[in-house]
């Protein structure tokens, strides 16, 4: 047993105690005497010492590390043998793994680009030497007392261009399934780019505190990395940037060339995701965090398993009175008097695992058959889910499939929501862009007719598009290298006010409905976010980060770039600002810039300068608009009497003075970009689509019934064209 080498001393080294134990090695702390310094020995167990492929192995293994000379590649300072087995000494890392870490949940963005961008010159040097990790995870990825991240384990390496060694598998399938590249799992001829592919699943890994893709058996872990996009990582950790997010997307793409080139493409691309406010100041997108404050302790989740080894195969706010003399726009903007009127265990891991060369994969028929066996039971799964729903705090009738009622509660005209019969979203009826799936689904669009406008990354960025609803012709709007996203159409359909980040800041624009004639309406050094139209159409309104500090004032603007005004400020972060028909009362989101779970719908008016809060339910509620006729107000919230949604949004409304507050629409994920029709019979909102893997553009009616998703390829954030 390998327990019995503790205590004695191999070749100048006293064993001390075990570290890691995997498949293949255990690995001892020990303590070098001619050096006085810890070391980490990796000691080939005994019952593998007469087998050819396991010594060859281990060898296969010194011989890389040799070559490898990286200041991020662990080291090894020497290699012997013991009574026939085999031993490598390594650097011993103190700091453990980065899967040690991930037992806490999810990573702060900082530290994950940090170890990310040590790595990958790491990774990208092993493969100037031609060396293919082909086992890269964070179990993988030691640490030292300093932060310093190393790559280790190269086990399973495989040299390019070198014969293997006999016995020894180094073509077909090895590593870790649920890090494995689709080509990786298919035993097909790799390249650097199926390590870069890991270091996608790792970071996906990182910042959300789960792996991409898991399933029952290594065997169908590996067919989804084939066959499956992966989920979004935003509704696993809404404080994601859609920048992060895409990052992550593009290093997980299944077909080779159209991921990052090499890994410090990657790193150079994460940290820039992390640079820019690339919308993830918006309150569509929960867990607002800024890049540039302290963030906040990451949301508690449940523990993640370690990786398994490689196998072949609220407190309210008072009113408040804003104070334009306090509050001025003062980063390139010049203020202008507020209009009150209407506004014009680290070894363990790193020790290899155990290697049995299969041809994981080899058998189409087989695959075919997996594939159909998940489909159906997702199937099953969501027919049991809309059989048997449960409500949000697992009370009520859960049988019922009956919309929640709701219970008002406050004298100050404020509502708790009733925890919900949830609507799963299920599996809805596709309407793909450009094709119909079904004759229903296109007379069902067409009999609702008109035209969306919505945002969408493809092709490597975000973009502007518009889809017909009768035809399902898409034509995309913007052709721009840098962000452009969150259109609104103007009320005569004429005009679409958005967001992009053309001059390095987020700036509000405005083009043609047939995306010509683009202009910008707003130029500063702040971030200016989520515009909207007044509803006489004279005015465009947004939310701007005036103190460049996490909190946003209120703005209107003609569309010429003159009148600027201030409309409303308190200190707070205040956005997605919308008014109700006559223009005589404002609803934004409302909060601390720092605790998103403290955000709630604000509420002013004009004609009196008085603020108050709509809602109060410490649920994150957010994203407000006023149905056409004024009556009700559409909205997101996150949880129900201090419970949680599904996703961690779902739609909700309540009448237009904070009453009646009720669940609209709880889908299996998060619901969030919802307006209505301008008409009322409708409402657009994005969702995670079951079939897509993506955000989808959706429609349905108004009292929640009726939904169709409308996108295929992609879209968030729809704006109705009158």
């Amino acid at each position: 047993m390998a327990d019995e080498l503790i205590g004695k001393t191999i070749g100048g080294y006293e064993i001390q105690d075990v570290i890691g134990r995997g498949g293949m090695a255990t690995v001892f702390r020990a303590h070098q005497v001619s050096m006085n310094r810890s070391v980490a020995m990796k000691v080939l167990p005994e019952q593998y010492v007469s087998d050819d492929t396991y010594i060859q192995r281990f060898n296969q293994e010194v011989a890389i590390v040799a070559k490898l000379e990286h200041r991020n590649i662990v080291p090894v300072h020497d290699y012997g043998e013991y009574n026939g087995q085999p031993y490598i000494v390594m650097r011993y890392m103190s700091g453990g793994s980065v899967d040690d870490l991930l037992k806490n949940g999810p990573l702060e963005l900082e530290t994950v680009a940090n170890i990310v961008e040590q790595i990958a010159p790491a990774l990208d040097y092993a493969h100037s030497k031609n060396v293919l990790h082909r086992d890269l995870k964070p179990s993988n990825v030691l640490l030292d007392d300093d932060g310093g991240a190393y790559l280790t384990d190269f086990g399973i390496a495989r040299v390019l261009g070198e014969q293997a060694h006999s016995g020894i598998t180094t073509q077909g399938v090895v590593g870790t399934p649920s890090y494995m590249s689709p080509e990786q799992a298919q035993g097909m001829p790799l390249d650097g780019r199926s390590d870069i592919y890991a270091l996608g699943v790792m970071l996906f890994e990182l910042v959300t505190g789960r792996r991409p893709f898991e399933s029952d058996t290594p065997y169908g872990i590996a067919v989804l990395q084939v066959t499956t996009p992966p989920p979004s990582p935003r509704s696993l950790n809404p404080i994601l940037s859609f920048a992060v997010e895409e990052v992550i997307y593009k290093a997980l793409r299944k077909k080779r060339e159209e991921r990052f080139p090499n890994a410090v493409a990657l790193a150079e691309a994460l940290k820039r995701a992390l640079n820019k406010p690339v919308m993830s100041m918006h309150d569509t997108q929960p867990n607002f965090q800024r890049p540039s404050a302290p963030e906040p302790s990451p949301p508690p989740v449940q523990q993640v398993a370690s990786a398994p080894p490689p196998v072949a195969y609220s407190v309210p706010m008072a009113p408040v009175t804003p104070n334009p003399a306090t509050s001025g726009y003062t980063p390139g903007y010049v203020q202008q008097p507020r209009r009150k009127k209407r506004p014009g265990n680290i070894w363990a891991s790193a020790a290899l695992g155990g290697l049995i060369g299969c041809g994981l994969l080899a058998l189409v028929v087989l695959i075919v058959t997996i594939v159909v066996s998940n489909i159906n039971q997702r199937a099953n799964e969501v027919t049991t889910t809309q059989q048997g729903p449960s409500t949000a705090d697992g009370s009520g009738d859960a049988q019922s499939g009956t919309m929640p009622t709701l219970d008002p509660t406050s004298a100050a005209g404020r509502s708790t929501l009733i925890p919900p019969t949830r609507t799963p979203l299920g599996t809805p009826e596709i309407a793909p862009v450009g094709v119909r799936a079904t004759e229903g689904v296109g007379e069902a669009l067409q009999a609702i007719g008109g035209t969306l406008v919505y945002f969408d990354q493809r092709d490597g960025n975000y973009e502007v598009y518009k889809i017909d609803l009768a035809s399902g012709a898409e034509t995309q709007l913007t052709t721009d290298s840098d962000v452009d996203d969150y259109p609104a159409v103007s009320p005569d359909g004429t005009m679409i006010a958005f967001q992009s980040d053309r001059d390095g800041d987020f700036d509000i624009y405005l083009m043609d409905m047939d995306g010509g004639n683009v202009r910008k309406l707003t130029d500063n050094n702040v971030l200016d976010n989520v515009p909207g139209w007044t509803p006489d159409g004279e005015q465009v309104i947004f939310s701007s980060d005036t103190r460049n500090d996490g909190t946003f004032d209120v703005y209107a603007i003609n569309p010429d770039g003159s009148g600027l005004t201030q409309i409303f400020s308190n200190n707070q972060r205040n956005s997605h600002p919308r008014f109700n028909p006559d223009m005589t009362e404002l609803v934004f989101t409302t909060g601390t810039p720092r605790d998103s779970a403290k955000w709630e719908i604000g509420h002013y008016a004009v004609e009196t300068d008085t603020f108050r809060l709509l809602t109060d339910n410490a649920s994150r509620d957010r994203s407000p608009a006023y149905s056409p006729d004024g009556s009700t107000i559409l909205f997101l919230t996150g949880g129900i009497n201090g419970g949680t949604v599904n996703g961690d949004s779902a739609l909700a409304v309540m009448d237009a003075d904070g009453s009646n507050a009720r669940i609209l629409y709880d889908g299996v994920g998060l619901e969030w970009g919802a307006d209505y029709s301008p008409d009322g019979r409708y409402i657009s909102f994005t969702s995670v689509s079951p079939i897509t893997g993506r955000d989808e553009v959706f429609v349905m009616n108004a009292d929640g019934t009726n939904i169709l998703q409308v996108t295929s390829d992609g879209g968030q954030v729809a704006s109705w064209v009158p």
